[in-house]
């Protein structure tokens, strides 16, 4: 079985350092090892790696493994007996729903990818941006422009606006490669609701620099809104991806299939 390692924070460190995700580091495993529960890769019945076994894996703390063990038992997703080991758990129906499902797929790929921030800072959002926030439309939010990319080459452009009263839980020093949202999430923001729409667009020049293509390449382009707790639009994201990079599937089951609809964006290995 293969687990990312994440060697960006120190083995039994659960505090986020400079430079470090903000999200706790038992977080980050808890999220690894969900996935992991979900695809399957923990077969039913069988016992799970010891929290030795998965501290080394993960280089990190014993701690750190319990406090995410812990937390997916509370979740239903393991049965811990004393003396026998960690088992996985068959999830219940509906419980990889909604925008949690969301969150998961984009931390996924998140671990396997890296970032560079082009841009950090209050800014007036532009006039289609603001009509999105509605009524409420902030006069700033904390604008983020990103490059996102893996040792093979950039991957995606995003421009990311975030309502002003959360750009605490962002600091510049502190965003890593997971998603904005997914970072919201982590630090107790409750996320109801996330809107996608999925188009295309041409590379100009900027944007081709910065994604290694040229200019006039076809490009996919998703615009994703994350509406809060009382359905407030708290984020507003448009991507630009590669499309040699980068795969968007969508699967539709029937209304009484155990599983509903799926929904699972991915990095490719396709092309050069």
């Amino acid at each position: 079985m293969s687990i990312t390692r994440l060697s960006s924070v120190g083995a039994g460190s659960d505090a986020p350092g400079r430079g470090a995700d903000v999200v706790p580091l038992y977080h980050r495993v808890y999220v690894v090892l969900l996935q992991k529960l979900t695809e399957g890769s923990f077969p039913l019945g069988v016992s799970m790696p010891s929290e030795d076994d998965l501290a080394e894996r993960f280089s990190v703390s014993r701690v750190t493994i319990r406090r995410a063990m812990e937390r997916l038992e509370r979740e239903g997703l393991v049965l811990r007996q004393r003396g026998r080991g960690t088992f996985p758990l068959a999830p219940a129906r509906g419980a990889e729903e909604g925008a949690g499902r969301r969150l998961i797929n984009q931390i996924s790929l998140s671990l396997k990818t890296h970032v560079e921030i082009l841009d950090y800072a209050m800014a007036r959002p532009p006039a289609a941006v603001a009509a999105v926030f509605g009524a409420g439309a902030p006069e700033e939010a904390l604008r983020i422009i990103r490059i996102r990319g893996d040792a093979r080459s950039p991957i995606s452009h995003t421009v990311c606006y975030v309502i002003a009263e959360l750009a605490a839980l962002l600091p510049r020093e502190g965003l890593g490669s997971l998603p904005v949202s997914a970072t919201l999430a982590a630090a107790g923001v409750k996320l109801t609701r996330f809107q996608e729409r999925i188009t295309a667009t041409l590379a100009d020049s900027d944007i081709a620099r910065h994604l290694g293509v040229e200019v006039g390449t076809p490009l996919i382009a998703m615009t994703r809104v994350v509406r809060g707790a009382d359905d407030r639009v708290i984020e507003h994201l448009q991507a630009l991806y590669r499309p040699d990079r980068y795969e968007y599937r969508v699967e539709y089951s029937s209304a009484d299939h155990p599983h509903g609809g799926q929904w699972q964006a991915m990095i490719t290995d396709s092309g050069a």
